[in-house]
């Protein structure tokens, strides 16, 4: 490949011509001694000038070299991951072995050294993870990663492998072609980072939803590259551009690219989700397949065809595990009952056979075949629990109703109050945190987020009565903007509150934040300890005290709740959803979520695990909050615990 440029013009006449001359020769200058390099000459003719360009030939660049930055990134994430596990295991085996264990003792003021490495933790947890950079919605470690990556790539490009000099070199006929290899190369590892059932998950521990993230940085390197390449090829012969069938296959693919680039911009992935998906996969077929021709005339076809393989392995799995739920382990019901529960909502519940079920916290994608080919990603609002006499286990979901396929099914639900269609699944997909080694849990929902806390608060509680868990301390807020939509989970939410261990602390808010603060809400009232599930019983009036733990009651359940001698009736539930619970206080406006944290970490006994699902306001507050100075390094070396972040977001 061509790599220096010294232009030497000299007067001729003719059209556009353009001859590449190879020869060997000395170059002395470049060197202490004279030495054979090889040596091109490239001559064109252009209005009557005759250009020559000497070049030094250098290597070329090894387009696998821009993996290894990637790879000892996973390799880092994997170490990471091995030894929170390992530090999970050792908790959770104390709390099998000693259940009474002493408490952590409490922050002494002092900084202490032995804690050193406790605050470099929370200080690369804020400045990497929870701060954002304005207008570009980037974490710090985003941004990093992109602009290493992008320097990877340019510094491969515009600089050789070898030591011959000159060692930069920018004229556009060397650099263009160079660029065009790089995106090339690249084009594997983009894809293998956008699968679904990504090995890398087992070993770093980040599910598909946040490999993502590394996906869209390789992308942006690609997008960048091509038109560099374009650019360069155009400086070196506008003519020669266009001239062939294989160099518009080229500008096909970049097109292409550029589009679902586009499409991929944040604000307008969501607002037209279902138009992004279908171009999505059209436009990278497409792109795949005309880069495959374009570059075998260049005799590099060995970059793309590995994009297939891929491909068609990561497709492969998922068709053989889509058939697997939804055909060879025929369901009793392949319907899906969709019901309308007001303020465009919707709860849909279907029943599968699962084997090994789900974790609590996971997402599947769900496809109405009447409605469309799309399919959506929805978290599954309950853990995995088979029917008593049945291997099929149910599957609970909440969604909103806001455009596109989900405004269909709102619509069809509509008609009668509910309705039943066909459904299919592909999942269960993501890797939630591992949360039973930590002594405070803190779940922080909006909307219909709550799917996902109320899921993993339940699964807490049951590895805690499994002696699996050390959760001492559960704090549990939702902020939802109408009674209405309380309704959709209170009755779920009631349920989980009455499994809550005697051992642990629960408070359970609820904020309704399209009520005004005169209303006049009150604590609803509390269910006892002793309530039966079962039984269609109510509960007695109190609220949970905020650092005591939950009290067992000796009274008996009734079909009503007692105060000063008289009698009010309590509104009764739907099947799944509707009733009012105990401990839940329910308070007019927005959560306070720094005065929350702030307080809950500070009086913490041992490790904080915080879970935060909802809109991107909210998440953007609990990341704010946990930026503060009480988490930060400094308090940490003082004795304050670190606390772990866990989003759930399908726009990471």
């Amino acid at each position: 490949m061509s790599d220096f440029a010294v232009p030497t013009p000299a007067p001729t006449a003719g059209g556009l011509s353009a001859t590449v001359v190879p020869v060997l020769t000395a170059v002395p200058e470049f060197t202490a001694s004279p030495a054979l390099r090889p040596i091109r000459t490239y001559t064109y003719t252009t209005d009557g000038v005759v250009e020559t360009y000497v070049y030094v030939a250098h290597k070329p660049p090894l387009m696998q070299n821009a993996y290894w930055g990637v790879f000892a990134l996973m390799g880092v994430a994997t170490v990471i991951n091995f030894a929170f596990i390992a530090w999970a295991t050792l908790r959770r085996r104390q709390a099998r072995t000693q259940k009474d264990s002493p408490p952590a003792p409490k922050p002494t003021g002092r900084l202490s050294l032995r804690r050193f490495p406790h605050a470099i933790l929370s200080a690369s947890r804020i400045w990497g993870f929870r701060l954002r950079i304005p207008f570009v919605e980037m974490t710090l470690v985003e941004l990093a990663l992109t602009i290493m990556y992008l320097g990877g790539c340019l510094a491969f490009t515009y600089a050789p492998t070898d030591s011959e000099k000159p060692a930069v070199h920018l004229q556009p006929n060397y650099w263009g072609a160079k660029a065009g290899l790089m995106a090339a190369g690249q084009m594997p590892l983009a894809v293998f980072l956008a699968l679904k059932n990504n090995p890398v998950t087992y070993l770093t521990g980040l599910g598909h939803e946040k490999l993502i993230l590394m996906h869209r940085i390789v992308s942006r390197c690609i997008f960048l590259l091509t038109w560099l390449h374009f650019v360069g090829e155009y400086y070196r012969s506008p003519a020669l551009l266009m001239n062939e069938a294989w160099k518009v296959a080229g500008m096909v693919a970049a097109v292409a690219q550029t589009i679902t680039t586009i499409f991929g911009i944040k604000q307008i992935r969501h607002a037209y989700y279902e138009i992004f998906y279908s171009s999505h996969v059209v436009l990278i077929i497409i792109f795949i397949v005309t880069s495959h021709v374009h570059c075998i005339p260049m005799e590099c076809p060995e970059y793309v065809w590995p994009c297939y393989v891929i491909w068609g392995f990561d497709r492969l799995l998922r068709w053989a595990r889509y058939s697997l739920f939804n055909f060879i382990l025929r369901p009793k019901d392949r319907k899906a009952h969709i019901e309308s529960i007001g303020a465009d909502g919707l709860r849909v519940t279907l029943k599968r056979r699962i084997p090994g079920g789900w974790k609590a916290g996971q997402h599947v994608f769900l496809a109405f075949p009447a409605l469309g080919i799309e399919s959506h990603p929805f978290t599954i609002g309950n853990v995995y629990e088979k029917e008593e006499g049945s291997d099929e286990a149910e599957m609970v979901f909440i969604v909103r109703a806001m455009g596109g396929q989900t405004r269909m099914l709102m619509d069809r639900a509509l008609v009668t109050g509910s309705c039943e269609l066909n459904a299919f699944f592909d999942g269960p997909y993501g890797h939630p945190e591992d949360i039973r080694a930590f002594t405070t849990c803190v779940f922080i929902s909006g909307g219909t987020g709550v799917t996902y806390t109320v899921a993993r608060m339940h699964q807490l509680f049951k590895d805690v009565h499994a002696s699996d868990a050390r959760a001492k301390r559960v704090f549990f807020v939702w902020a939802v903007r109408t009674e209405t939509e309380y309704e959709w989970v209170a009755s779920d939410i009631a349920k989980v509150v009455a499994l809550a261990p005697p051992s642990i602390s629960l408070v359970v808010e609820v904020y309704l934040t399209g009520a005004r603060r005169d209303t006049g809400l009150q604590a609803l009232p509390e269910l006892e300890k002793d309530y039966d599930i079962e039984k269609d019983a109510t509960l007695t009036s109190s609220s949970t005290p905020a650092r005591t733990p939950s009290r067992t009651s000796s009274g008996q359940c009734s079909n009503e709740k007692t105060a000063s001698g008289s009698s009010t009736p309590v509104k009764s539930s739907p099947a799944y959803f509707g009733t009012t619970a105990a401990g839940i206080t329910r308070k007019a406006g927005r959560p306070d979520i720094r005065r929350i944290l702030e307080e809950e970490v500070t009086a913490s006994e041992g490790a904080v695990a915080v879970d935060v699902s909802g809109p991107d306001g909210l998440v953007d507050s609990v990341r704010s909050a946990l930026s503060k100075s009480f988490t930060g390094p400094v308090a940490t070396m003082k004795g304050t615990p670190t606390v772990l972040l866990s989003v759930e977001q399908f726009r990471m």
